[in-house]
């Protein structure tokens, strides 16, 4: 299906259309359990299939949405698998009474281990955090990580230039790994 169709569909199912939401289900599939396999694989316990499945249900239970294309209907679904996530492992920490929460890797490529490592709801007040301080960092962070966005994704999504994902991204990194370090 080619671009401009998925883009019309896209914006009719922001717009109500069930219809819409139908035919985009089996085609956003594949790249919304991408970016949840990639949690998944990180973190080792959260399925990727129910994770896109809880995204698509907060997507229909939501309303009617402006979304205008691609790039900001996956904006949405990191916003939303973000909460998922942490309310998820909110939920798992309670259980275990403030216990140690799983962790998941924290890298450029979320694909890439790099030992270093973080837990979601930490990441998530840290997050919260620099929106606070730098609204657009914290973006960045929620597209690249959440969302499984690339820098030019980011960039073409946010209106901004590559060169200027990858410095934030690279301040936004830094900052939150000193957050997180405590």
């Amino acid at each position: 299906m080619q671009t401009q169709e998925i883009t019309t569909l896209i914006r009719a199912w922001g717009a109500g259309d069930r219809a819409a939401c139908d035919v985009l289900f089996p085609i956003l599939y594949a790249d919304l359990r991408r970016i949840a396999a990639a949690h998944a694989r990180n973190q080792g316990t959260l399925q990727a299939t129910a994770l896109v499945h809880e995204s698509f249900l907060e997507f229909a239970k939501g309303g009617k949405s402006d979304w205008r294309d691609r790039a900001q209907f996956f904006a949405f679904a990191a916003t939303v698998m973000r909460r998922l996530m942490v309310d998820y492992w909110r939920e798992k920490s309670a259980a275990k009474r403030g216990g140690d929460a799983d962790r998941i890797l924290f890298d450029e490529l979320i694909h890439t281990p790099t030992g270093e490592t973080l837990d979601v709801a930490g990441l998530d007040q840290a997050l919260t955090r620099l929106g606070e301080m730098d609204e657009r960092q914290a973006r960045i962070v929620e597209l690249r990580f959440f969302g499984g966005m690339s820098a030019e994704e980011t960039a073409e999504y946010m209106g901004i230039s590559v060169r200027t994902v990858h410095r934030e991204w690279g301040m936004a990194k830094a900052w939150l790994a000193s957050e997180l370090r405590g």
